[in-house]
């Protein structure tokens, strides 16, 4: 049975490489709601999900800077991933604006924690 620092850290890697993967193939799959800005909202979505996941591990793993580590490793992965997709795939490109709503939504769940933090150790 798996304990809570190693399901949060399962978990973290198992969206990173589920999230790898569907950057790096093609995303004909994906469902089209008529906006304009519907991969970006994608893109925001997913890299707030996984900036959530890897805060989750690093508090298991008792980290000094949870929410920094977290944010850190989620702008850098996601810049990683578009250069990857411009180099590596015919059918993805590399997009700066892609990079800014995958930093957007990690860094929007980074202020959610922080503030939530703040907020619970000021009712104590």
């Amino acid at each position: 049975m798996l304990n809570k620092q190693t399901t949060y850290l399962f978990l973290a890697l198992a969206f990173t490489l589920a999230l790898t993967v569907i950057s790096l193939v093609s995303n004909d799959g994906l469902p089209y709601f008529g906006t304009n800005y519907e991969d970006k909202i994608y893109h925001l979505l997913a890299y707030a999900v996984l900036c959530f996941l890897w805060y989750k591990a690093f508090v298991s793993l008792n980290s000094a800077y949870p929410i920094t580590f977290a944010l850190m490793l989620c702008v850098i992965y996601g810049i990683i991933i578009e250069v990857l997709q411009g180099q590596l795939t015919v059918t993805r490109d590399a997009s700066i604006m892609d990079i800014v709503a995958n930093s957007l939504g990690a860094a929007i769940v980074s202020l959610i924690l922080t503030l939530r933090k703040k907020t619970i150790v000021k009712n104590l």
